[in-house]
């Protein structure tokens, strides 16, 4: 997981196609047994897994309106598609990602609309 600016963090999230962003506190118990679980299950992929610290970054909660930590908040083309605060579904979490990563091309909604 990458702990980058809150500016870099934003750009990759507008430029990627999919971005896990997983918002974190330093002093947050359940922060730090989740994140290494979250690194373990995306390991394998070429998911981009972004790190925020709330506490180093305080403007984390307004941008992107988190109230609690953890919080794990999934992007698919600029745009949030997936948000888990404090208690983690992992296994949800997994499907969610899973499904976007096969997803192959861009969704055309001229084309989708005018059938």
């Amino acid at each position: 997981m990458k702990n980058l600016s809150l500016a870099d963090t934003l750009a990759i999230i507008e430029e990627g196609s999919l971005v896990l962003l997983y918002l974190s506190m330093p002093n947050c118990s359940v922060c730090h047994a989740v994140q290494p679980r979250i690194k373990q299950m995306f390991e394998d992929t070429d998911l981009p897994m972004l790190a925020l610290d709330a506490f180093e970054v305080p403007e984390v909660a307004g941008t992107f309106q988190v109230m609690t930590a953890p919080a794990i908040l999934v992007f698919y083309q600029g745009k949030e598609v997936h948000r888990q605060a404090r208690f983690i579904d992992f296994d949800r979490l997994q499907t969610i990602i899973q499904n976007y990563q096969a997803i192959t091309e861009p969704t055309n909604y001229t084309d989708l609309f005018t059938n």
